[in-house]
């Protein structure tokens, strides 16, 4: 199966040479058919997507915890700030609804067995933000990683919708280029034929792509780069354009649940 990018290669051989007991799978099939739902594989086998795309298959106990899918998680993605991260459920039809799991939760009890259950899915997900985002990247560059990943996803996916607006979502689509470009080791200098040829669709939302033509998209995220050039070094490193990203989104109230929706029971 596809190996994670968030694994380092000591990592990889550590696990070969001594691999974890919580069974890892990338899809499970039977007579050539995929199984379950979007929360289960299988009755007892829990699906986590992660922010690299990949989906893990966890099999789970009666006893096992939310927690202890986390501390699994924690060994396989080599991760020492754990205390940021939680496992979330997303109602799949509208994915700026997160429900939060509490690690004592169980996960056959009290959370499979949930009402309307197979309308979710299970995200592995940076829920508790760092206060400052070079310490975490000096600390746990995995982590950081991942939270960057995250913050791409969740523009992309429209989770800040309510608040995004269009000249924010055009300075990150801006920032998420230059990133692109640094960590290809070429200038973050505006280059619209490099934005044409990358394709903006993979930098903006699906909203904004319907709501301008991609012509003034691409005039309208040169000029977010001109300007966003004039107030950074031009031999930025590829974690500094992260920092920037992040920097930019953080502004945002619904980022890191500065600002959220609750359901009285």
């Amino acid at each position: 199966g596809p190996k994670s990018s968030f694994i380092t290669p000591e990592k990889r051989a550590k696990l070969r040479s001594n691999p974890v007991k919580v069974h890892f799978a990338e899809e499970v099939e039977v007579n050539g058919h995929s199984q379950g739902n979007s929360l289960l594989f299988l009755p007892n086998v829990l699906k986590v997507y992660l922010e690299n795309g990949q989906t893990k298959a966890f099999k789970f106990e009666p006893s096992t915890t939310v927690k202890d899918i986390v501390l699994t998680l924690k060994e396989k993605l080599s991760l020492s700030h754990i205390e940021h991260f939680s496992l979330v459920l997303e109602q799949q039809f509208s994915s700026n609804k997160l429900q939060l799991l509490h690690e004592d939760e169980r996960i056959q009890q009290q959370v499979v067995q949930r009402k309307e259950v197979h309308d979710y899915r299970c995200l592995f997900r940076v829920c508790f933000m760092p206060k400052d985002l070079r310490k975490l990247l000096q600390e746990d560059p995995t982590a950081f990683e991942y939270l960057y990943q995250q913050g791409v996803n969740d523009v992309l996916q429209e989770r800040y919708a309510v608040e995004m607006r269009c000249n924010t979502a055009l300075r990150l689509a801006a920032l998420h280029i230059q990133e692109r470009l640094v960590s290809c080791g070429q200038s973050p200098k505006v280059n619209l034929k490099t934005i044409k040829t990358w394709g903006i669709e993979n930098f903006v939302s699906s909203t904004l792509l319907r709501n301008m033509r991609e012509k003034d998209l691409r005039k309208a995220v040169g000029y977010h780069m001109k300007q966003s050039q004039s107030q950074y070094d031009p031999k930025q490193k590829v974690d500094q354009a992260r920092i920037n990203y992040l920097e930019e989104l953080s502004d945002l109230k619904c980022f890191g649940g500065k600002s959220f929706g609750a359901t009285l029971m």
